[in-house]
């Protein structure tokens, strides 16, 4: 019995030596869930069993450790080490607007093909007049590729309903597989109600529920080729066999060159979103002078250039952070973003 336990601890060591891993037991990701007396719909499980990967592969922010703010959430994460920077409200329900179309170009990337063509058949109704849109009518032929160039960087509307048709064959299966993934990342606090975002009461999520869904859409390099672009020119076919070509430019402030990066840090891709019940949101994936890469998350502000004043706050801790921060305390003490930044909203 002795030998059989000696030689499995050795059997561990090896492992250990071998990997550079530790050793550690595969559990509920339990920490994924915080009770902050909020109410999530009953259908969407509340306690996923995470098997595809360690704990240790996230940036875990232990609920006695959550700044707060009274409206909206702010959230940056040094992608890297997996160090938490700056966290308000992390775990609160927003509405992330048309960041929600992160999630819908992470199911096209998984489940489609860019080259693949599509053909619009029926109506695209999206219920708000104000909504940013193409204006694609029935008839009209494109790719998914141009579909996805749409949607990401002028962040079309109609765009996403038609990416949703493409992998799903209608809107509401493609919502419930994007419930069903967000589920799969640990994103137990989201739950959607359509592609694109427009305003609905029971389409909500958490900053860190994006922080997950956008660390996987990350690792697919076509998304970063798309979202990294200032302008595009979107071709297709209408109905009757005419070329239509339509130029749009990024929705991102800092991609189009609206607001510029603090020194030392590059604004590689991100997300927009905007409702009059979210404000304004944008999620960033940029990365510093020492190839370190963060994800930043900020929702809830009250107009345009709020947004970029308190994006850039944070974007300006950056360059002065160590290489690996020693502690979530030592990254807190460095940042200044969350304890001493002026409350604009």
């Amino acid at each position: 019995m002795k030998r059989s336990l000696v030689r499995i601890i050795a059997l561990s060591l090896i492992t250990v030596l071998l990997t550079g891993c530790t050793v550690q037991e595969k559990i509920p990701a339990s920490y994924f869930i915080i009770d902050n007396g909020n109410t999530y719909q009953d259908e969407i499980p509340t306690v996923p069993d995470v098997t595809v990967s360690y704990a240790s592969d996230y940036a875990v922010i232990p609920k006695e450790s959550a700044g707060t703010r009274s409206f909206g959430a702010r959230l940056c994460i040094n992608n890297t080490t997996n160090e938490v920077i700056c966290n308000e409200s992390p775990f609160e329900s927003i509405y992330p607007a048309s960041i929600t179309k992160i999630m819908t170009a992470l199911l096209v990337l998984e489940r489609g093909k860019l080259s693949d063509t599509v053909t619009v058949t029926e109506e695209i109704n999206l219920n708000d007049p104000m909504a940013v849109k193409l204006g694609l009518k029935v008839g009209d032929t494109l790719t998914v590729d141009t579909l996805m160039h749409g949607m990401l960087i002028t962040s079309a509307n109609d765009c996403a309903v038609i990416l949703a048709r493409y992998v799903s064959g209608n809107e509401a299966a493609f919502v419930e597989a994007m419930n069903q993934r967000a589920w799969e990342l640990g994103a137990t606090h989201t739950h959607f109600t359509n592609p694109h975002g427009l305003h609905n009461a029971d389409h909500y999520t958490t900053a860190y529920d994006l922080y997950l869904i956008f660390r996987e859409l990350i690792k697919h390099p076509e998304f970063r080729q798309i979202a990294e672009l200032p302008a595009y020119t979107v071709q297709y076919t209408d109905g009757g066999g005419n070329p239509v070509e339509v130029s749009i430019r990024s929705s991102n402030g800092y991609i189009s060159g609206a607001y510029e990066e603090p020194e030392g840090v590059t604004v590689l891709a991100g997300k927009t979103g905007t409702t009059n019940e979210a404000g304004k949101c944008l999620i960033l994936l940029a990365s510093d002078e020492k190839g370190q890469e963060y994800i930043l998350v900020l929702c809830g502000a009250s107009g345009q250039d709020s947004l970029y004043y308190q994006m850039q706050e944070m974007l300006e801790t950056i360059p002065f952070l160590p290489l690996e921060a020693s502690s979530l305390e030592n990254a807190k003490t460095t940042s200044s973003c969350c304890t001493s930044l002026m409350n604009v909203l």
